[in-house]
């Protein structure tokens, strides 16, 4: 910052930058465009003669001046929007270290401009020399090739005209007519061009010594310059159209591996959910209410839904928030553990509970006053717990009336879970819409009878095929759990596999 408060800027690119957005769109574009013409001829000129480039430099940025006060008016007019430009921004910004720049950049351009006109090139003069050229040699030259010739210097003319809507390709014209006839001289040593019709009219005109034909000659040579710019562009331009459709199809082949790669998931998934299909209750779960396979797959699809769907936008989201992919993942497989150890804790309380005052309901206990109930000797033989067939039924209760718990489950889980912040709104969203979903689909699997489990890998096991895909790399050592593997029980089956992410060898 300056005295005045102003903050300080270096450069004239550092000035577009800080306040090209506070100004008109075209004031913009024809300030930036006088820039970049102006910076072609600084580096023209250092290139074909630095010693002078870096002295004009040293010499205005070393001369202690007050600008722009202290500007020529040719300085100012010469590049006008620049100069507007330069000024409405130096109302907001310091610009002691730019006004320096911007005249050296002038002084280099009325440099160039000077040397052009004391060269007096034949590419300078203005007029039609070619067709000039074509009507004086009627006489003496077959009909045949003078009007290929002619269709010829159409054509150049078309390109000329196209060229000069390309601002990059003038700019490029601009600089290679400062080498001035010299540069169409040696454009026109090129062989490939010697049998052109047009080449030959205006040599033959040239040794005829015919009037202009000289300048004809030179300004044939910038018309195939001007055509050879077009066409290099134009190639480069087919060449970034091959590499976007190489860059499309490899793309659509990646799509295809993950495709098959993701069918083969669908398909072993299928192949588990059949095996859970054919599961039977073993001798000590045959008082469990095992899940029929429909239930099965409902809450194996929820439980890959929040994968493929929330933790897959959050997961894009959170890009901005932590750019280490690992760090992403673990804060991510973390929340979902926080909320399936949320949801068993409150699963089993709840029916813990739901036992206690089914118990004290059918035993009067909770509508007696305590003090009137005349104490009884408790037979050790006739206990007042509920039955193991009591207890499967109340299960069944509490999966019937699921949406009358959900609700509380929500709000408790958001209430003790705080350990995330942003300023971001829709990572925030993403991120609720997130926990959500967890939580939801959680507490439905902790309240199924045998309640569903999750298993996650430590860092370091060796890779189970059985319970988990390969996140990306290949490998069989784990580096971090992606998505947990989903269990029917105390490992009765294998509900959906999860996603592991491998160390890289």
């Amino acid at each position: 910052m300056d005295a005045h408060g102003q903050k300080k800027l270096l450069s004239i690119a550092d000035v577009f930058k800080a306040f090209g957005k506070k100004v008109d769109g075209n004031h913009y574009q024809k300030a930036h465009k006088q820039y970049r013409t102006l910076s072609d001829h600084a580096r023209y000129l250092a290139k074909s003669d630095k010693q002078t480039h870096d002295a004009l430099k040293s010499y205005y940025e070393e001369n202690e001046q007050i600008y722009p006060a202290c500007l020529s008016d040719d300085q100012k007019q010469i590049c006008l929007p620049l100069y507007d430009f330069l000024c409405s921004a130096g109302t907001v910004f310091d610009l002691t270290n730019v006004w320096p720049t911007y005249v050296f950049l002038v002084e280099v351009y009325n440099r160039q401009r000077t040397i052009l006109r004391k060269n007096d090139s034949h590419l300078n003069k203005s007029g039609d020399y070619i067709s000039n050229i074509l009507q004086c040699m009627k006489t003496g030259m077959e009909e045949e090739i003078l009007k290929t010739a002619n269709t010829e210097y159409l054509n150049l003319l078309g390109d000329e005209r196209q060229m000069k809507r390309n601002p990059d390709l003038a700019r490029e014209k601009e600089l290679w007519v400062l080498n001035g006839d010299v540069a169409a001289q040696k454009f026109l040593d090129n062989i490939e061009y010697m049998d052109r019709a047009l080449y030959r009219t205006i040599k033959e005109a040239v040794l005829r010594n015919v009037e202009g034909s000289q300048i004809a000659w030179c300004q044939y040579g910038s018309l195939l310059h001007s055509s050879e710019l077009l066409k290099r562009d134009e190639q480069q331009m087919a060449r970034r159209s091959e590499k976007g459709i190489t860059d499309l199809q490899e793309q659509c082949e990646e799509l295809e591996r993950q495709n098959a790669i993701k069918s083969r998931e669908i398909e072993e998934l299928s192949k588990r959910l059949c095996e859970v299909d054919k599961l039977k209750v073993t001798e000590n779960s045959s008082n469990a209410d095992v899940n029929d396979s429909d239930e099965v797959n409902d809450i194996g699809k929820k439980f890959s839904d929040v994968y493929n769907n929330e933790w897959a936008k959050l997961f894009d989201s959170l890009k901005s928030e932590i750019e280490d992919e690992t760090a992403r993942i673990e804060k991510l497989c973390g929340c979902l553990l926080m909320a399936f150890k949320f949801c068993k804790e409150e699963s089993e309380k709840q029916m813990n509970n739901l036992q206690v005052a089914t118990t004290n309901v059918l035993s009067f206990r909770s509508t007696q006053n305590e003090e009137n109930v005349v104490p009884e000797v408790e037979d050790k033989n006739n206990s007042v717990a509920l039955s193991q067939e009591a207890c499967v039924h109340l299960q069944k209760l509490r999966k019937m009336c699921f949406s009358l718990s959900l609700p509380k489950v929500r709000q408790m889980f958001r209430e003790s879970y705080t350990s995330f912040t942003t300023t971001n709104e829709a990572i925030l969203r993403d991120f609720e819409s997130y926990l959500i979903r967890c939580v939801e689909t959680c507490w439905y699997m902790c309240i199924q009878d045998p309640p569903l489990n999750i298993n996650i890998p430590e860092k370091g096991d060796t890779v189970d095929e059985k319970l988990f895909n390969l996140y990306k790399s290949e490998g069989d050592i784990v580096d971090v759990c992606v998505w947990p593997a989903l269990l029917l029980g105390d490992n009765i089956g294998i509900v959906c596999k999860g996603q592991v992410l491998t160390k890289i060898n």
